[in-house]
């Protein structure tokens, strides 16, 4: 169900919302990045409109996977040393609980679901690729240890960033399934993912 409209506070332009969690919205117009509080935006940083490098995955579209109705709400793109990767949010139908960002890096796509982390996220600086950690009890081995820049965003996600900011990122593999950590301002995430084929994508 949509939301009350909010107008972007850089043109004008109507924003209409649909997820009721979401707590930054990007004008699909100019590019403004805004927080939403109490019901207004707020514009934070530049304005900035992501390339389009030909996605099958948009923002608006709607798909089914392995049988469950989904939404794509929304996109955050990271620039690291060797390119960049886009992670898109989908709210599954009936699931409006559950945070679930598709990685798309290079045609390959995993979905990743935010957990709560139960005990302290290890110190980036401290982890080196090929070793274990220790993450909610859970053996971690890593793969890939990098420092990531935002570059922006689209459409509606439930977290505030501003294009520009660090976020540094450890992947890894933990009982046979790609795991992931981020170090984003404010919060640092934990997701357990799972690798997907387009295949496994019927959009509608």
């Amino acid at each position: 169900m949509s939301l009350p409209s909010i107008q972007c506070p850089s043109c004008g332009a109507q924003l209409d919302l649909q997820y009721r969690y979401s707590k930054m919205v990007v004008c699909s117009y100019c590019g403004q990045t805004s927080y939403i509080n109490a019901g207004a935006a707020s514009a934070a940083g530049q304005p900035i409109l992501l390339a389009d490098y030909g996605s099958v995955v948009s923002v608006g579209k709607r798909g089914k996977l392995k049988g469950k109705l989904f939404s794509v709400l929304g996109r955050l793109r990271f620039n690291y040393e060797d390119g960049f990767w886009d992670e898109w949010l989908l709210w599954f139908d009936g699931d409006e609980y559950t945070q679930y960002g598709l990685q798309e890096d290079e045609g390959e796509f995993i979905l990743f679901s935010k957990k709560p982390l139960t005990s302290q996220a290890p110190v980036f600086d401290a982890v080196n690729v090929g070793t274990n950690i220790s993450v909610n009890g859970a053996t971690l081995f890593v793969t890939e240890k990098n420092r990531a820049t935002i570059n922006g965003g689209e459409g509606e996600l439930p977290f505030q960033v501003i294009p520009g900011e660090k976020a540094d990122y450890i992947d890894g593999i933990s009982n046979g399934k790609p795991v992931s950590i981020e170090y984003m301002p404010g919060e640092t995430e934990f997701n357990t993912g799972e690798a997907l084929a387009l295949t496994d994508f019927q959009w509608l």
